[in-house]
């Protein structure tokens, strides 16, 4: 999208395009932190569910085999070790104390480094097994499940089950199983900062989307406000042209010394006829805004075959003074009927014809004709609709100028226009009483030949 940056405007649409882009960024960059500091937490818990769950099963698996072969004196008999690996029990010798097994990394019972202790019912240590840590505390057989640190910092979960004989149910002690966390912190680490060097390289991305996304989003509002700064000037010019011709008048008016009654008549009606302007103007530019506003008003049933011989009656006199043929073809079946403003209607219609009366040259034709028409829409089916069309033997209109004749204050030759008194609205408010009517203008016209304005308006059911 090109910007000028010399223009103020067009500044101000940059600097807003530059708001946006930081407000999407920004807005952007809170969600996929929230969005990213959440994943996290999801795939850490569902780590740590899980570990616990292995953990647990693992302990109940050992401690149903302990409470098995566990005697009264403390002693342990016939465990096998892919159950308790380098089992090594207190006051007895032990051929290698604490040394992992082949079987407890290479694809035996357990996954991960775990450890065992047997804790007698004085909290003495009866017996270890698998990897027990350096500098990890013994802690009270009380607590189920704790989370411990050896002297490296490297954290440990473990879980607390009391064992007891299966005849009499004595307590015969606890054990004490854990794991290391040290892989599953690794694979967090990892995980973070994936999180963390993909977020700058997808804000980074984001904001050259935001920044393109602002672009699209600030066109119409460009076009829009050009619109508004044209429709402003041409409106200022318009009204300037009366108030310049009033104001000159009376000045002129008080520097004569005398002025007879002829002279006077003449200059009051210079200046009726500037202000008969001026106000027609107001109020095209009121109807214009009431139209843009709010849909049309007191509605009611419209004969079109009434509305258009009202409009032949009312120009046949202009028509004829400019040795133009007006011709009107009604239908002869039943009354065409529509729901709308009779007056807003009939308007609409009159600016069309007086406008093609303006542009046709002598001895020309202006023929309008009314007919019934059905169109298929989608979902609501077939739907009638009338068709009003004007068609003259006028000069016609060029392609380019085709799709700005309905713009307001615009007009296809400027001097013949402000000749007939015209002031480019007569063509933007037909167009906004069609849609306030939920109806549409088209045209047709090819320069020198003629052209033809077709109004489409829904039938009432």
């Amino acid at each position: 999208m090109a910007w000028d940056t010399a223009s103020t405007p067009n500044k101000l649409f940059r600097r807003s395009r530059r708001q946006l882009t930081v407000w999407y960024t920004g807005v952007m960059a809170v969600v996929l932190g929230l969005s990213g500091f959440w994943v996290y937490e999801a795939i850490a818990h569902a780590h740590r569910v899980t570990a616990d769950r292995e953990l647990k099963s693992v302990a109940e698996t050992v401690h149903n085999a302990l409470e098995k072969t566990l005697t009264t004196n403390g002693q342990i008999n016939g465990v096998s070790p892919n159950l308790l690996p380098n089992l090594c029990v207190a006051g007895e010798p032990c051929r290698v104390p604490f040394e992992p097994s082949r079987g407890h990394h290479g694809g035996g019972l357990y996954r991960g480094s775990y450890y065992f202790q047997v804790l007698s019912p004085e909290r003495e240590l009866m017996a270890t097994a698998g990897t027990f840590p350096e500098g990890l505390p013994i802690t009270s057989p009380e607590i189920a499940w704790q989370t411990l640190w050896d002297g490296e910092g490297t954290q440990y979960r473990q879980i607390a089950l009391p064992i007891y004989d299966l005849n009499d149910q004595t307590y015969l002690g606890t054990l004490l199983v854990g794991r290391s966390f040290g892989d599953f912190a690794h694979y967090l680490t990892t995980i973070r900062w994936i999180i963390l060097l993909s977020l700058p390289i997808t804000m980074g991305l984001i904001a050259i989307a935001s920044w393109w996304l602002a672009g699209l989003a600030m066109q119409p509002v460009q076009v829009s406000y050009r619109k508004i700064q044209q429709f402003t000037a041409d409106a200022a010019h318009e009204l300037r042209t009366p108030l310049t011709a009033t104001q000159a008048t009376a000045e002129s008016v008080m520097r004569l010394p005398h002025i007879s009654d002829e002279e006077a008549r003449e200059m009051l009606q210079v200046i009726t006829r500037q202000n008969h302007r001026l106000t027609s103007l107001v109020s095209d530019l009121l109807l214009l805004s009431r139209l843009d506003v709010q849909s049309t008003t007191a509605i009611a049933p419209c004969c079109l075959q009434d509305v258009l011989s009202d409009i032949e009656e009312e120009l046949a006199a202009l028509a004829i003074a400019n040795d133009i043929q007006l011709i009107l073809e009604l239908p002869d079946e039943k009354p065409v009927t529509v729901i709308g403003n009779e007056e807003q209607l009939y308007r609409m219609v009159l600016n069309i014809v007086s406008n093609a009366l303006q542009h046709t040259p002598l001895a020309g034709k202006v023929i309008i004709r009314l007919r019934q028409s059905v169109r298929t829409a989608f979902p609501e089916g077939e739907k009638r609709q009338a068709l009003i069309i004007v068609e003259d033997t006028g000069t016609g209109i060029v392609p380019d100028e085709q799709l700005r004749i309905f713009d307001r204050f615009y007009r296809v030759n400027k001097d013949r226009s402000r000749q007939s008194g015209g002031s480019g609205l007569g063509l933007a408010i037909s167009l906004a009483i069609a849609k306030a009517h939920e109806g549409s203008i088209q045209v047709q016209s090819q320069p020198g030949k003629g052209s033809a304005f077709t109004i489409t308006l829904p039938l009432s059911s």
